[in-house]
């Protein structure tokens, strides 16, 4: 495949992960119009940690068949489903089972696009560049929660969430647009089966550490994504803020440093940005104003934006050229286990003790993380030579 084959089909598929996540990022907003219709902290919880039973069931079949079949169909598939899907919420009136029905639904669609598009990109990345490639392809990814939530609040206070609900399905149509027009990359045809091939994967010496750290990450990440919206509106201070901020600098970081993770060795980036995540989390309980809320904001995103393609790439360096699928299929499937079964339990604290300490009971879980990924990565000697 020609360089500048490889060029444009990362750029059509990474614009169109761009708008498939500007509906994704929308739903951020749900718990709004779940409080809206009369759900409490804890309904929100359910319904927000809904999306990732269907996500993280489907991940270890969308990548089997994505490793066998080729990324672009199951991205297609994927974005046409999430539009569908989307649309269907202008039928939501109350709390009743459609909501976690219509929740179930698009964690299956995220599933195959998701894991398709990142898998794709993968494709198209030299390996002497495949963190600041990724760190590119998530700059975007990230840059749609900037566009998706921001223009969908002002939406939502200015107009309805029918309105609402019909804006964000767009997004998705414009993602099957752009990635009808890419092409297949190479990849090795896996032989594997399903359960061999992906828990093979998941079980694996050479990635359980990374995918339990990557859980752990999510979890933090997952925190601010379902429940700081309603936080901030609780005090007094629009959502946007944390959106804005946490977009324009996860760019910033990606654009100008992403090529760092390639330079210096990988974990020794990966950690202090762990712990620059964890102090975020715990300065959370300080907030009082919207300057304090876009620094929190800002803290988190500096440690997030170099975090995550740092251990993407560490989870590719690691796979075989027939698992590259299921290997970003585990690092999804871990993800979306942090982010959205832990919504259950963060729910609930943040019902009964309130968000302060729920937030301080997430960094503490956070450190738990960062104690098993010194251990492996900076003590254990089969760890260090694995890395050398």
């Amino acid at each position: 495949m020609s360089f500048v084959r490889k060029y444009r089909d990362f750029s059509l598929v990474t614009l169109g992960n761009f708008f498939f996540f500007c509906n994704f990022s929308s739903f951020f907003l749900l718990p709004l119009f779940i409080r809206d219709i009369g759900g409490d902290e804890a309904l929100i919880g359910y319904v927000m940690g809904t999306f990732g039973i269907t996500s993280i069931g489907t991940i270890p079949f969308a990548a089997f068949l994505i490793d066998h079949y080729g990324r672009r169909k199951f991205m297609l598939t994927g974005a046409f489903l999430m539009f569908l899907i989307s649309l269907f919420y202008i039928f939501i009136s109350d709390v009743s089972v459609k909501i976690f029905i219509l929740r179930l639904m698009q964690g299956i669609a995220f599933a195959f696009f998701f894991t398709s598009a990142a898998t794709a990109v993968s494709d198209y990345v030299p390996s002497e560049i495949r963190a600041y490639g990724l760190g590119l392809f998530g700059a975007f990814t990230i840059a749609s929660y900037s566009l998706g939530p921001t223009i969908g609040e002002l939406i939502i206070e200015r107009f309805s969430y029918m309105a609402f609900f019909l804006y964000t399905s767009l997004f998705s149509l414009l993602a099957f647009i752009f990635c009808f027009f890419s092409r297949e990359g190479n990849f090795t045809v896996s032989r594997k089966s399903v359960f061999s091939g992906f828990f093979g994967v998941v079980f694996s010496t050479r990635f359980r550490v990374l995918l339990l750290t990557n859980l752990i990450i999510a979890v933090g990440l997952g925190s601010m994504l379902n429940f700081f919206s309603v936080f901030l509106e609780e005090n007094g201070i629009h959502a946007r803020n944390f959106f804005l901020t946490y977009s324009i600098t996860v760019i910033l970081i990606r654009v100008l440093g992403g090529k760092l993770p390639d330079i210096v060795e990988r974990k020794k980036i990966a950690l202090p940005s762990m712990f620059i995540m964890i102090l975020s989390l715990l300065m959370i309980s300080s907030i009082n104003s919207t300057l304090s809320a876009i620094m929190v904001s800002f803290v988190f995103s500096l440690g997030y934006g170099i975090l995550y393609p740092t251990v993407s790439a560490m989870i590719i360096d690691r796979a075989l050229d027939d698992e590259r699928g299921t290997a970003m299929g585990a690092f999804n499937m871990s993800f979306s286990i942090g982010i959205n079964f832990f919504a259950f339990a963060l729910g609930l604290i943040a019902r009964d003790y309130g968000f302060s300490r729920m937030y301080w009971a997430t960094g503490i879980f956070m450190i738990l993380g960062c104690i098993i990924f010194i251990y492996k990565y900076f003590i254990s000697t089969g760890g260090a030579k694995r890395l050398s």
